[in-house]
């Protein structure tokens, strides 16, 4: 059952937005997406309101993320919170772990046996895609694991049709509490707005500050307090902030 729908909109909110699945519809290869004109322009308008307390929380990469909103750039941690520029623009990202190059080397051979699956190299973090071959769905889990079973500094995070492979320490909520140390997020009720497994954290940490948790999608269990059915219902509810 999906939790109760989230009260309207408050002007004081602090937004933390992830993208794909929440504000978009997620795509059937990662180079597919483009975000629609009304989407950027709700989210300019969103930030605006909020005197730019507008911060995207997203799997992608910054750079992917400038790439899909241009010329709207807030501030934003990318790669589930691995890296994150403010409102300052400063980007803040740790330096690539050196297990990387063998996991990335184990789940490429893994892709070139199983038509259909397909790794996104992020840079600093790995993807592996099933979404064109969901009969793989253990075959690419046990090799996620298997590629990071000799580097305890990585681990696995499941998703939608994907397994991440990322350093350990990182995650939504963290960037979540940095940014609500920052201006303009100060001061601000945080909303955290999110679809999949790894917005989990985003939901625990806008829990523990008083904020609201909203899961986008079908039910499951979750940390989220509140729920909308669609990426629709979610764009609808936003533009009622304006």
């Amino acid at each position: 059952m999906l939790p109760p729908p989230p009260p309207p909109p408050s002007s004081d909110g602090a937004w933390f937005l992830d993208i794909d699945g929440t504000l978009i519809e997620i795509p059937e290869t990662p180079s597919a997406t483009a975000a629609p004109s009304a989407v950027r322009e709700l989210l300019e308008a969103l930030s605006a309101r909020a005197g730019g307390a507008l911060a995207l929380v997203s799997g992608r990469r910054i750079d992917n993320i400038r790439r899909l909103l241009a010329p709207f750039a807030p501030p934003t941690a990318g790669l589930h919170g691995l890296e994150r520029v403010g409102a300052d623009g400063v980007v803040r990202r740790p330096p690539q772990n050196a297990g990387l190059d063998d996991i990335r080397a184990r789940l490429m051979a893994f892709a070139g046996a199983y038509p259909g699956t397909a790794i996104e190299d992020k840079g600093l973090t790995l993807a592996l895609h099933y979404r064109l071959a969901p009969e793989y769905q253990q075959e690419a889990r046990r090799a996620a694991e298997a590629a990071v079973a000799a580097h305890p500094s990585f681990r696995v995070l499941a998703g939608k049709m994907v397994f991440e492979v990322e350093p350990t320490g990182y995650d939504k909520g963290g960037a979540v509490v940095d940014f609500m140390a920052e201006p303009p997020f100060v001061g601000r009720v945080p909303v955290f707005v999110g679809d999949d497994y790894s917005d989990e954290d985003g939901f625990r940490a806008v829990n523990a500050l008083g904020g609201i948790s909203v899961l986008v999608g079908a039910p499951r269990p979750s940390a989220a307090r509140h729920g909308l059915p669609d990426v629709t219902a979610c764009l609808a509810w936003l533009r009622q902030a304006l």
